[in-house]
């Protein structure tokens, strides 16, 4: 019982320090996003690319059992992101963080096969550069909302958790 309710205290003081105790953000917010690369399949992707649009820029590591969750949950909400516009850049982190895993579209295919075909949808692989510039710390799952003029406005983790923050910033509702 008491090894229960320690590691019920434990996941409530990890889910605390994400929510909002730890400073996930590299700079202060908001601040101009990096333009850093990509890539996805054969072809070498800017961020810049997407400026014009609200993006969600998800690095994740492939291994990462939250991830999955995350992942089905950001297609349960597919029609949302496409009516408002929102471009998701799922990149897995550089390397998938120095442990195996799928590459992204095979991660994709097995956990979120609908989102293999959408437009608004874009899966790659971080480059050395997009981990420095974006995720020094080898956080397992990130995500940064850009909005339209390349500025990130939110950092955040787990879509699952935070899935509203997405969804605010995807109608445009102030946080």
């Amino acid at each position: 019982m008491k090894a229960l309710l320690l590691g019920m205290l434990l996941l409530v003081l990890a889910q605390s320090s994400v929510a909002g105790f730890f400073d996930l953000s590299p700079r202060e917010l908001p601040f101009s996003a990096p333009d850093v690369r990509f890539v996805s399949g054969t072809k070498t992707h800017a961020l810049k690319e997407y400026k014009g649009h609200k993006a969600m820029l998800w690095l994740f590591s492939t291994w990462c059992h939250t991830c999955v969750a995350s992942i089905r949950k950001m297609q349960e909400k597919q029609a949302i992101w496409k009516k408002t516009g929102l471009v998701i850049l799922a990149v897995r982190n550089f390397n998938n963080d120095g442990s195996p895993g799928l590459d992204m579209p095979a991660f994709i295919q097995k956990f979120a096969p609908l989102l293999a075909k959408e437009k608004n949808w874009v899966a790659g692989e971080a480059t050395a550069e997009m981990d420095r510039q974006f995720n020094a710390r080898n956080f397992p799952d990130i995500y940064f909302l850009i909005d339209e003029k390349g500025f990130v406005q939110v950092v955040s983790t787990a879509p699952t958790a935070t899935i509203n923050k997405i969804l605010n910033f995807a109608r445009g509702v102030s946080k």
